[in-house]
C-alpha cells in the first residue's frame, strides 16, 4: 500500500467514526440482502486502471464504462472485458482527444491498454466526453453478434487547437452524440453515424448542449440511445430532461426523439441516465433529478415493459432508498445479477450516500443498494461495495471524483466489478476498480 493510499484509508476510518458508524459490514446486515464484511475478509481485487501523468490538465480521467465480451472466440472467453473512459491529457497542446480503450482477460482482475477510438467522424472534433460501450447480444442492422458498439461526446475547441496551452483544456464549443462500431471485439473502430446534436458543451446558461449516451436495446431488438438534453428550455421550459432515439438499422439512423423523464418547471434536471434489461422481461432505468426538490441530485429508478415506454414523463419514478431514509445523489448505474434470490438483484450505485438533509451517511463510499423487487418497490439494503473510495465531500468538495460507477456482474453473478474516478493527487483523478465475491442471500 502506498503512503497516499495509507493516509486515504486512515482518513476514511477517522470519517466513520465521525458519523457514529459501526463498521461497513454492519450496513448491509439487517436485510433479506447481506454483503460480506469488510472487517472480516478484504476486497478480492483493487487496483488502478488507469492514472494521468503528472501535469496533465484537471481533472485527470473521469467517466469510466465497461461491458463483458460474452460472443467469439477470442482470448479469455466470457472474461474478456473491455473499458473505456475520458482522458484528459489529450484535451491540450492542440491534439485531439480520444477514447482509450483497455482489455481485461481475467474477468476484470488486471487491465492493459488495448485500442483507441478516434473522432473519424469528418468533423475532426475529437471524442471528449460521456463515453459508453454496449456489445450486441444478437445481429442487429448490419452488425453481427458480438460487434461492440461505442458512443460518446465529440466537441470541438473553438479557440485555434495549436494555442491552446498544454495543461489546459480551451473553450469548448457543440455537443454530437456519435456512434462507433467494431467487428473485431474493440481492437478497431469505425464511424456509424451522429445520433444527436446540441449547443455549447456548458450546462445551464441557454446553451442546450446533449449529454450522456446509454446504449441498450428495445424489446423488438432495435438499437436505442438514451441521453440527457438542454435543448428544450427555451421553448417548453425544461431544464434538463432524459430521453431516447430509436434506429430500426443499426444506428445507421435514428427516429424521433422521444421523452422519458421530463419536468417542465424550469429547475428540475433529470440526467445522467443509465438502463439494464430484468429477466421478466422488464427495463429499468437510473438516473439523476436535480433540483431544490430533489436533494440536488437524488437517484430515480423506473421501468418499461419494452425499453422504450416509460409511461408519463412528469413521473420521476420510484426513489432509491433504505428503511432509514440513506440514499444516492448523482452518477447512479443501474445492474442486475442472478444473485441473491428467483428474481435474482437489481444493484445501484452513486456518486455519494446520504441521509434527507444531504449530510453523508454510514456507508459513504462503501456500499451500494440492492433490491430484491424487479419493479425498485419497498425498501433498499445496503451491501458492501467491491471498491472503498474518499468521495467528493470528504475530499473538500473535489467534484469529479466518483462522478458515475458503473457495476458489472459476472456471468454467474457471484463476482461483482466496480469502477470509478478516484482521487489520484490533490488535483487529478485517477480510474479504479476492485472486483469482489457478491453474497447476497436468497
Amino acid at each position: 500500500m502506498s503512503e497516499r493510499d495509507s493516509t486515504s484509508q486512515h482518513s476514511r476510518r477517522k470519517y466513520l467514526a465521525a458519523v457514529g458508524a459501526v463498521g461497513v459490514g454492519a450496513v448491509g446486515s439487517a436485510g433479506v440482502l447481506a454483503g460480506r464484511g469488510r472487517n472480516d475478509e478484504s476486497t478480492d481485487v483493487e487496483g488502478t486502471l488507469y492514472s494521468p501523468p503528472s501535469g496533465a490538465p484537471a481533472p485527470g480521467s473521469l467517466y469510466p464504462r465497461v461491458t463483458r465480451l460474452k460472443h467469439g472466440s477470442g482470448k479469455g472467453g466470457e472474461k474478456q472485458l473491455l473499458a473505456t473512459f475520458e482522458y484528459y491529457p489529450s484535451m491540450s497542446g492542440g491534439s485531439e482527444p480520444y477514447f482509450p480503450v483497455y482489455r481485461s482477460t481475467d474477468g476484470g482482475e488486471s487491465w492493459s491498454k488495448f485500442s483507441e477510438i478516434h473522432d473519424t467522424s469528418g468533423k475532426d472534433w475529437g471524442l471528449r466526453y460521456q463515453p459508453t460501450l454496449f456489445e450486441l447480444p444478437h445481429a442487429v442492422g448490419p452488425w453481427p453478434a458480438g460487434t461492440v458498439l461505442a458512443a460518446g461526446n465529440s466537441i470541438p475547441i473553438l479557440d485555434d487547437p495549436e494555442d491552446v496551452p498544454e495543461g489546459e483544456i480551451g473553450e469548448l464549443g457543440e455537443t454530437s452524440i456519435d456512434l462507433y462500431a467494431s467487428t473485431d471485439r474493440g481492437e478497431s473502430w469505425e464511424f456509424v453515424s451522429t445520433v444527436v446534436t446540441g449547443g455549447k458543451a456548458v450546462p445551464y446558461d441557454g446553451n442546450s448542449p446533449v449529454w450522456e449516451p446509454e446504449l441498450g436495446l428495445d424489446d423488438d431488438g432495435n438499437l436505442v440511445c438514451y441521453f440527457a438534453d438542454e435543448r428544450m428550455g427555451t421553448d417548453d421550459d425544461y431544464n434538463q430532461l432524459v430521453a431516447y432515439k430509436a434506429s430500426e438499422d443499426g444506428g445507421q439512423s435514428w427516429g424521433d426523439e422521444q421523452f422519458v423523464a421530463a419536468i417542465p418547471d424550469g429547475t428540475t434536471r433529470p440526467g445522467m441516465p443509465t438502463v439494464t434489461p430484468l429477466p421478466d422481461g422488464t427495463y429499468m432505468m437510473s438516473y439523476e433529478v436535480i433540483g431544490p426538490d430533489y436533494l440536488y441530485g437524488e437517484v430515480y429508478v423506473e421501468t418499461s415493459p419494452d425499453g422504450r415506454d416509460w409511461g408519463d414523463p412528469t413521473d420521476v419514478g420510484t426513489l432509491v432508498s433504505t428503511a432509514d431514509g440513506r440514499r444516492f445523489i448523482n452518477g447512479p448505474y443501474v445492474t442486475w445479477t442472478r444473485a441473491g434470490g428467483k428474481d435474482g438483484t437489481i444493484l445501484v450505485s452513486g456518486k455519494q450516500l446520504v441521509d434527507g438533509n444531504r449530510d453523508l451517511a454510514a456507508g459513504n463510499g462503501e456500499v451500494i443498494l440492492a433490491n430484491s423487487n424487479l419493479d425498485g418497490s419497498g425498501d433498499w439494503e445496503a451491501v458492501d461495495a467491491p471498491l472503498s473510495f474518499e468521495t467528493e465531500s470528504e475530499l473538500g468538495g473535489r467534484g469529479f471524483v466518483g462522478w458515475t460507477t458503473p457495476l458489472l456482474p459476472s456471468r454467474h453473478g457471484d463476482e461483482l466489478l466496480q469502477m470509478t474516478s478516484t482521487a489520484a493527487n490533490s488535483e487529478l483523478c485517477e480510474i479504479s476498480y476492485g472486483v469482489e465475491s457478491l453474497n447476497l442471500d436468497d
